[in-house]
């Protein structure tokens, strides 16, 4: 039983998730745990549709979601505001 919850905890990664607003870096310090990049990706995206989704957010602020794996490579940006699909912004 403990063998396999290592095993599923060692298929965690990290992935962090700053957030550039209005020319300054937010740094995510905590990060989230997922099984693979796609799944940290989508969380990224998520995150952008809920600060898009602020009545109080400022659409002019260029606000971008970075996504980051442990290895500090960027994965991913999600912009604020726009519909990416695999990659590619759509209008």
């Amino acid at each position: 039983m403990i063998a396999a919850k290592e095993r599923r905890a060692a298929a965690m990664r990290r992935y962090y998730f700053p957030i550039f607003h209005c020319g300054e870096t937010q740094a995510d310090e905590m990060g989230e745990l997922f099984r693979s990049a796609e799944l940290a990706v989508q969380y990224g995206a998520r995150i952008a549709r809920e600060i898009g989704g602020d009545p109080d957010y400022d659409q002019a602020s260029g606000t971008i979601v970075i996504v980051v794996d442990d290895s500090d490579v960027e994965i991913a940006r999600q912009r604020v505001g726009s519909v990416t699909y695999m990659g590619e912004e759509i209008d």
